[in-house]
């Protein structure tokens, strides 16, 4: 009975995957909000701004420790079994965070709650790179990203709503809405497959052939279901040549496919989203108006809120001109916004007058739209998509890995940063975000409108240092559904022998 197929599969599983950053997101905006109201501050025991960023950035240290647990049992659980399992561990991690009496309390669920997520951004990503069709990925992987600032702005107004709560409800009750986004989550998984190629790997050929007629919606005998499946396929064949995968040949350059420099790649996009210093403004936004521009609390809530809700706004543009100029453009000319936005945010901040706070708090305001419309859903798509099958759950772990070590660090150094150097903090992300230009241009590669076995062929047949200065691997290909089907249709016709050894030679490899 839960068996979707074509439009509304792709659907159920763009809602679960929004729903599950959506909770990403709704954190980030969250302590940024409850953190300014008086009973909770008290609840902690007035902390100092170094056990503040602790108690705020020590959520990162639990996303990254999920990550972890993607790396060594993510392929093992597959993509859909690790986000049915990452939503119940946020769900005990948001319940004992609304439970908590204590600093201490309040530290070990943010760990829990954090471990459950840090598992949900390794699969969910892979899940939707290997489902969703190649000619508008990008588009529909926006989505996802815009349901992130959603989240953001979502928490940043239910914080305003509470804030006046003349009891614990003032925190409680934001915190605890944590446990609504998981379950609904769950709610969206008997309706979601595990990914074809993931079957396909694991030897499940004809699940894996069941799978892609669903989301094609096609018979499992048309050509371009066939098409797919011997892609998929020629793909592992290719990649079984060099044995079974062990965990040090992520890091090793000694494959046909390049994976450590795959997994550099991969990473980049994912430490630009932090090291934009995205945070420093996402988690500390209200406290920063507050604290050091003077605005009283209610002012610095609303202002903060309104900031997030344009966010959010802007957040689906790229949905339209993601797969149109690509991906490394669309990084460079966010990173070019951001960069200038953080420089005059520094500048505005030298001296504290009316007119600098506000110049600074618009120019905060464009920053977030600067970053949406170019970092942000370029960073939650690239790994996965860049990464070869064979080590793709360990290597894009790797990449969520970095991130949310790299936003333990942002959001941990900010309170003591602002505090030591006030504005001048801003001239270290507008010196970075600078630096994403020249690191995209030289080592970037295009991902749009290519399918996943299209990528591996660019680091089998032309690896390359600086792959960015390769035209080959730098161009836009602005495919259709036409298109997509008409290439999967060629590989239909792959002779029925070698499709027949393909499944042998699979299914053998699946077996050892």
């Amino acid at each position: 009975m839960f068996e979707l197929r074509g439009t509304a599969l792709i659907a159920v599983i763009l809602i679960a995957s929004g729903l599950d950053f959506l909770l990403f997101g709704y954190d980030q905006g969250l302590f940024g909000g409850i953190l300014g109201g008086h009973r909770f501050k008290t609840m902690l025991g007035d902390p100092s701004p170094t056990m503040t960023g602790l108690v705020t950035g020590v959520y990162d240290i639990g996303c990254a420790l999920g990550a972890v647990a993607a790396f060594i049992w993510g392929e093992q659980l597959g993509r859909k079994r690790s986000i049915i399992l990452a939503n119940i561990i946020v769900i005990v991690g948001a319940a004992v965070q609304t439970a908590c009496y204590s600093y201490g309390q309040m530290i070990g669920g943010r760990i829990i709650g954090g471990i459950g997520v840090g598992l949900s951004t390794v699969a969910v990503p892979i899940l939707q790179s290997e489902t969703l069709p190649s000619h508008n990925r990008g588009a529909l992987l926006v989505v996802q990203s815009a349901l992130i600032i959603i989240g953001v702005a979502i928490a940043s107004w239910l914080c305003f709503a509470t804030l006046y709560a003349q009891s614990s409800l003032q925190w409680r009750f934001p915190i605890a809405c944590q446990i609504l986004f998981s379950l609904l989550v769950l709610g969206c998984c008997p309706f979601l497959p595990e990914t074809p190629r993931w079957l396909a790997k694991h030897g499940k050929i004809e699940e894996a052939r069941h799978t892609i007629s669903r989301l094609l919606n096609k018979p499992e005998d048309d050509p371009e279901v066939k098409g797919q499946l011997n892609e998929i396929l020629e793909a592992i064949n290719a990649e079984n040549e060099d044995g079974e995968p062990s965990w040090a040949e992520t890091f090793s350059n000694a494959t046909k496919s390049r994976n450590l420099h795959r997994v550099l790649l991969g990473m980049g996009p994912y430490m630009m989203n932090q090291w934009s210093g995205i945070n420093a403004l996402c988690y500390y936004l209200a406290y920063i108006l507050q604290t050091y521009l003077n605005f009283s609390t209610s002012m610095s809530l609303i202002l903060t809120s309104a900031a997030f809700t344009q966010y959010a706004i802007f957040s689906w543009p790229p949905y339209f001109y993601i797969d149109k100029i690509g991906r490394r453009w669309t990084v460079i000319w966010s990173s070019i916004g951001c960069a200038i936005c953080m420089a005059v945010i520094a500048g505005c901040l030298i001296s504290q007058t009316y007119a600098t706070a506000s110049a600074a708090v618009a120019f905060m305001f464009i920053y977030l739209d600067a970053f949406t419309l170019g970092i942000l859903p370029v960073s939650w798509s690239y790994s996965a998509e860049i990464q070869p099958l064979r080590v793709r759950n360990k290597s894009t772990a790797v990449g969520v890995f970095s991130h949310w070590m790299s936003n333990f660090v942002v959001v941990m150094v900010t309170p003591i940063g602002l505090s030591s150097i006030g504005g001048n903090y801003f001239w270290i992300w507008a010196i970075v975000c600078a630096s994403f230009v020249p690191l995209t241009y030289f080592f970037g590669v295009e991902t749009s409108g290519r399918t996943l076995e299209q990528i591996d062929t660019m680091f089998i047949d032309g690896p390359r240092v600086c792959m960015g200065l390769d035209k080959n691997h730098t161009k836009v290909i602005r495919a259709t559904a036409a298109d997509e089907e008409n290439r999967y249709r060629a590989f239909a016709k792959l002779d029925e022998k070698d499709s027949a050894s393909q499944v042998e030679v699979v299914e053998t490899t699946a077996k050892i």
